[in-house]
């Protein structure tokens, strides 16, 4: 029963008719407003909207158009989208944006599948087209079964040092020239987190693996300030046209986190960039002492962080490179159990008490783990960080392949998989230089996604590039269907490990803001919250598939209320 005074209120009102609600101070006047739209808010409470108020780069309000109406004023930007949908400014929870950039523009081989006698015309013709640079950089190399040696690259060229780079970003092929500028020889000891290919006589082939190609990056090079700065003002306008207005930029050096430091002092950075500090996993004074140096250099910047590093845990699982640490053996093309299981770039011991140095020092960690060793590697680090009262961020990329008995884990040490999930296709990757190598009942259970929400783990999107494609409806098409749009005609990898669309906005919104620690400023619509917006140019419904979602494009996109210009 309502009290007498509530009544008497409900009479009184309705005789003298609704009071006019009181004046909006111009201060709380929108710069801009959304309307008829719909609104993913990938909050909870309120999960949809159709209308949305901004003012100075943050949210003011969130619901349908009467809410909205009391912020328009005489200079507030209205804009109708005729019922299309709206996102969170997207996140990609592991991009390397800035060293992806630098390799821009250069000889690409494009990532087809080739063979050295293919790839040479295309590598000479880049010669032919390069008479001035000391050397000769390939990068995009399907890496996946190609076979190459210094002396098939001698033939190409033996004057100028040459590298092909794998698009896997682990894996490199070099001439005799480069072996000779890195100096390495048969002498030469295999670096503990990669290695170097050699014939049977002991003499280098030329193959490189991960950190034995760091020996030839270190001879070569360095960009200069004024590009790394160029090619950050090239990346960012095309991580906008695809939505992505945040990110976590993977394995960060020194003269990165400077570019960024720098593009954000001219007030030209417009995302959001946390930075993983790249480490070798030492647990030294030293190490530490440069960690924090790199943390402290960006200061006070309010759009960058500095407050991860990123650890390699193994390398990669195809063939013939099959660094990843898998739990059983690789197997012989035979199908029988070979005597390797692969890498593991840091050992058990000291990967705990690097996590527990972290903790300490106040820095989050993001590993790379491709096999189940690896994973259960990192997860083991974890658990003991968390039991010795550990609050930090800890998440793990990529994910290839999980054991079973540690999908549970995630969850119950709060780990965040960061998921690249364009790769959970079949290709020449997934299938030609993985299958008969792990054997069907592994192969069956690559990119564990479904598995993994099952078991309640949070799942973020990412993509890794430039070793994939950076673009997020892309992933979440194949998330969606574990299908190759380019060979239809293959069967879908792990069909049974699909998720949904809502599934994958929410790991390139909420999820991902959760990895990087923005979740109060970022991946949700809410009053308060940051202004970084999508508006695409279809409406996402129940019946939305996979094909669409692949060729879905941002009309619109905002960053802190600023709509921003798209790259083509």
């Amino acid at each position: 029963m309502r009290s007498a005074p509530l009544i008497l209120s409900t009479i009184l009102l309705a005789a003298c008719g609704s009071p006019a609600p009181p004046p909006t101070p111009a201060a709380t006047l929108a710069d801009l407003v959304i309307l008829d739209a719909d609104i993913r808010t990938m909050m909870p409470a309120q999960p949809r909207a159709s209308a949305l108020a901004v003012n100075d780069g943050r949210i003011i309000a969130v619901g349908d158009a009467a809410a909205v109406q009391p912020f328009i004023g005489p200079q507030t930007r209205v804009l109708r989208v005729n019922g299309h949908t709206v996102l969170p400014g997207l996140i990609d929870s592991h991009i390397h944006a800035a060293e992806g950039a630098l390799a821009r523009g250069g000889c690409t081989l494009g990532d087809d599948e080739l063979t050295i006698r293919q790839a040479a015309p295309r590598i000479r013709a880049c010669i032919d087209a390069d008479k001035d640079s000391k050397w000769l950089i390939v990068t995009d190399v399907n890496p996946a079964g190609f076979k190459a040696n210094r002396l098939q690259l001698d033939a190409i060229d033996h004057e100028r040092p040459m590298l092909l780079w794998g698009t896997d970003g682990h894996t490199g092929w070099v001439n005799s020239r480069a072996l000779e500028l890195a100096k390495i020889t048969r002498g030469t000891k295999d670096p503990d987190d990669g290695r170097i290919e050699r014939d049977a006589l002991g003499e280098p082939t030329g193959f490189l693996v991960d950190g034995a190609v760091g020996l030839v990056l270190g001879v070569m090079e360095k960009p200069t300030p004024e590009k790394r700065l160029e090619k950050l003002r090239w990346v960012l306008p095309q991580l906008h046209a695809v939505g992505i207005t945040s990110y976590l930029e993977a394995n960060t050096d020194a003269e990165t986190v400077d570019a960024y430091v720098d593009l954000a002092g001219r007030y030209e950075l417009d995302a959001r960039v946390t930075i993983a500090l790249e480490s070798s996993g030492a647990d030294t004074d030293a190490e530490f002492a440069r960690l924090k140096s790199l943390r402290e250099r960006v200061g006070t910047q309010p759009q960058l962080r500095a407050d991860f590093i990123k650890l390699f845990a193994d390398g990669v699982m195809e063939h013939p490179t099959q660094t990843a640490a898998l739990l059983a053996p690789y197997l012989g093309a035979d199908g029988k159990p070979t005597a390797s299981s692969g890498m593991r770039y840091l050992a058990p011991a000291a990967m705990t008490s690097f996590v527990e140095r972290a903790d300490a020092a106040g820095f989050n960690i993001h590993v790379h783990a491709i096999g189940d060793a690896a994973v259960r590697e990192a997860l083991d680090s974890f658990a003991a960080a968390r039991a010795a009262g550990s609050r930090r961020l800890y998440s793990i990329a990529h994910l290839q392949l999980v054991d079973p008995a540690d999908l549970p884990r995630f969850a119950a040490n709060d780990v965040i998989a960061s998921l690249q999930l364009l790769w959970a296709q079949p290709d020449n990757y997934s299938i030609d230089a993985v299958q008969k190598y792990i054997g069907p009942e592994r192969h069956a259970r690559q990119y564990p996604a479904r598995a993994l929400a099952n078991a309640k783990a949070v799942i973020a999107g990412g993509s890794d590039w430039d070793v994939s494609s950076f673009n997020p409806f892309e992933a979440m098409a194949t998330a969606m269907s574990r299908r190759n749009p380019e060979h239809p005609d293959r069967a879908p990898l792990g069909p049974d490990q699909a998720l949904t669309l809502d599934e994958m906005l929410t790991a390139y919104t909420l999820n991902a803001a959760r990895l990087i620690g923005r979740d109060d400023e970022v991946g949700s619509l809410a009053a308060g919250k940051a202004a970084d917006l999508v508006v695409l140019g279809t409406t996402f419904t129940k019946d939305t598939g996979a094909d669409e979602v692949r060729r879905t494009k941002p009309a619109q996109v905002f960053f802190a209320g600023q709509e921003l210009a798209l790259g083509k």
